[in-house]
């Protein structure tokens, strides 16, 4: 028999690399400017002419600013439109016109106008519209309307008319989601970034936008911003208050957001800020790790696929690169970094290794048959091989490495490696090992080596498991040795357990008196002196081997010193033993009170749970018989506790079905 685990536990592609290895991955530097005139920076995006020359477009401080990219190794300044000074500005392109939103107040607020048309001479500033918003957070372009976001005031979305590019039109506003601070629209939807929710608005009636639905609200984070996967299938989003980071929902039925992957975080604990997806990847501007790549073709298991840091500070706070542009034709990516400008980046994917994936995280493995050990591995090249290498360990022997060959999964890109079945307490440590047609050679956990065979060099840390072939722990005998046990107030009692464990595993007894936190020991000494009396207290004990337990439960009586032989009289506290008992399944339960007082009455099981509440009132004086009918209880012991204000005492009842 063969057991087949699948619990998914992404690793991080080169998790154990130092931040100055890992900050430039798969990642060329083309180029990069600063303007004097900007004391730090914010958006960026991109322009293309008729003539297919590119420009990069970028939120400066005081300015919107114009770089030509003709030579994008020396980006070259054409023009600054000025706007309200602002430590962010959002840019976006419809045609030849840019569109740029601030909160900045001053001179020419509102939703800025540039004309781009004259470039690569210059670009001019149209007029800034205020008809309708004076500041705006956001602003987003589909299909001729521009949506315009976290405006002043209730802050809700705003849809402009562009077909007459310098005088916009607006036909809708939408408020319902509250504070918008982002969107993405494809299709006539749109997904809102809500602050507590991503929500999920139909606007093919764009004078009245309609929810379709909401995500649940996730404790800690903001719903910042995000991008639609390429079939549009899945929103991957971004928090940026560095809590769960990245998370990806399934849309495949819009009025459900099911969140298919709930966080996923750089091992620098560096926050996100703006995420673009471009084919199979997620382009992130990843404030102080830069610019980050992650691999997308499965959403739910993304892995880092390549990064420049363009920050020169560490990974904390909210530094770093704040825009991402991954559109350009020449394949070339924008990034505008806060402290140092802009950036003409180039990703190859063809350099990025095989990424291996490990499904498979038992610490133990509870029998003895084969092993089934699942990974995926990516490669944006041809893999032309992989393999998994196992040892194992047992007392003081250590085999060597040997090879499995996988077969292919249930799934794509899944591979399957089977172990053979192990005795009792051995210890299987594993790495798996693949190569491309690049020979470019990936081991998980990372730092392995070798090529012939491949990975033959195991890395210096490795996965593991412990087979375990064990059954629950046994008794040989119990101090007392009844169920229950009475003392007098004052005395001491000593609780004994002894539970072995028949193949060698430790056993750890942990005790418990009236159900309180519990203490590990050998045995359990039990003063009686605190507390009223008489009173009735149950002891327990747990033993466990750490994968099985066992248990058992005393009830240890309380009496007080002066109760023994009091002669009880009607107009004494008393609670008498039930009658029939044995009983099926009614009885007989009495109890007197000489005065008018609080009384509870109810009824345990031996493990000191509640199983029945008969009385929670106040009574008057008198005698009292109740009957008690435990119809719907399994046979057994059962404890009648009654509790007063000045009297308790319990009584022990068999049930015979």
């Amino acid at each position: 028999m063969k057991i087949k685990y699948t619990l998914i536990i992404p690793q991080l592609l080169l998790i154990l690399l130092s931040g100055s290895l890992f900050a430039q991955l798969n990642v060329e530097l083309i180029g990069s400017a600063q303007a004097a005139s900007e004391p730090r920076y914010s958006d960026v995006w991109g322009y293309v002419d008729s003539t297919g020359r590119e420009y990069a477009l970028v939120g400066g401080y005081n300015n919107t600013l114009v770089y030509d990219l003709i030579d994008p190794s020396n980006p070259q300044l054409i023009s600054s439109i000025a706007g309200p000074s602002s430590i962010w500005r959002d840019i976006k392109v419809h045609d030849t016109y840019a569109y740029v939103t601030t909160e900045g107040t001053g001179n020419r607020t509102g939703l800025q106008i540039i004309d781009l048309s004259n470039l690569p001479a210059s670009a001019s500033h149209v007029k800034s519209v205020t008809t309708n918003f004076t500041s705006a957070h956001n602003i987003y372009i589909d299909n001729g309307f521009a949506y315009v976001i976290g405006t002043g005031g209730s802050g809700g979305m705003h849809i402009l008319d562009l077909s007459d590019p310098e005088n916009p039109v607006q036909t809708g506003y939408y408020s319902a989601s509250g504070y918008i601070h982002d969107v993405y629209v494809w299709n006539d939807t749109v997904v809102a970034c809500a602050a507590d929710s991503y929500d999920l608005v139909d606007v093919t009636n764009k004078s009245n936008p309609v929810l379709i639905s909401e995500s649940a609200e996730l404790p800690g984070i903001y719903a910042h911003q995000g991008w639609m996967t390429e079939d549009k299938r899945y929103f991957i989003a971004g928090d940026e208050f560095n809590v769960r980071d990245i998370t990806v929902w399934d849309l495949q039925d819009k009025t459900t957001w099911n969140l298919v992957l709930p966080s996923w975080q750089m091992p620098t604990n560096s926050t996100v800020h703006n995420i673009f997806i471009k084919d199979n990847y997620a382009h992130i501007s990843y404030y102080g790790d830069g610019y980050v790549i992650l691999n997308i073709a499965d959403p739910l298991n993304p892995f880092v696929a390549g990064q420049y840091d363009t920050y020169p500070g560490g990974s904390s706070g909210y530094n770093g690169a704040w825009g991402c542009y991954p559109y350009l034709p020449s394949g070339n990516t924008l990034i505008s970094d806060i402290q140092t400008g802009l950036y003409v980046l180039k990703f190859n994917a063809n350099d990025v290794p095989p990424v291996i994936t490990n499904l498979f995280d038992q610490e133990f493995v509870l029998n003895g048959d084969d092993v089934v050990i699942s990974g995926n591995i990516f490669d944006d090249n041809n893999l032309t091989d992989y393999k998994l290498y196992f040892r194992t360990k047992i007392d003081s022997l250590t085999s060597g490495w040997q090879p499995v060959s996988g077969t292919n999964g249930t799934n794509e890109n899944e591979y399957e490696f089977t172990i053979p079945g192990q005795s009792h307490q051995t210890v299987v440590e594993y790495y798996f090992a693949a190569i491309d047609n690049l020979d470019q050679i990936s081991t998980l956990p990372e730092g392995g080596s070798g090529t012939n065979p491949i990975g033959s060099v195991p890395p210096p840390e490795l996965f593991s498991y412990q087979v375990i072939i064990s059954g629950p722990p046994v008794s040989n005998y119990y101090f007392p040795a009844g169920f229950d046990t009475t003392v007098v107030k004052g005395e001491t009692v000593t609780f004994y357990a002894d539970i072995v464990d028949t193949t060698g595993l430790p056993i750890t007894k942990t005790w418990f008196r009236n159900g309180d936190g519990g203490t590990v020991r050998d045995s359990f000494k039990v003063n009686s002196i605190f507390g009223i009396a008489p009173r009735t207290d149950t002891i327990r004990v747990v033993g466990s081997n750490g994968f099985y337990t066992i248990e058992r439960n005393w009830l240890m009586h309380v009496d007080s010193p002066t109760s023994v032989n009091n002669d009880l009289t009607v107009l004494s506290y008393s609670l008498e033993q039930n009658y029939p008992n044995p009983f099926n399944p009614a009885t007989q339960i009495k109890f007197s009170l000489p005065e008018q007082d609080f009384v509870n009455l109810s009824i345990y099981n031996l493990l000191g749970q509640e199983v029945e509440n008969i009385i929670n009132e106040v009574r008057n004086a008198g005698n009292y018989s109740i009957n008690f009918n435990a119809e719907e209880l399994t046979s057994g012991i059962y404890i009648a506790v009654i509790k007063t204000n000045n009297f308790s005492k319990s009584i022990k009842m068999t049930l015979l079905k």
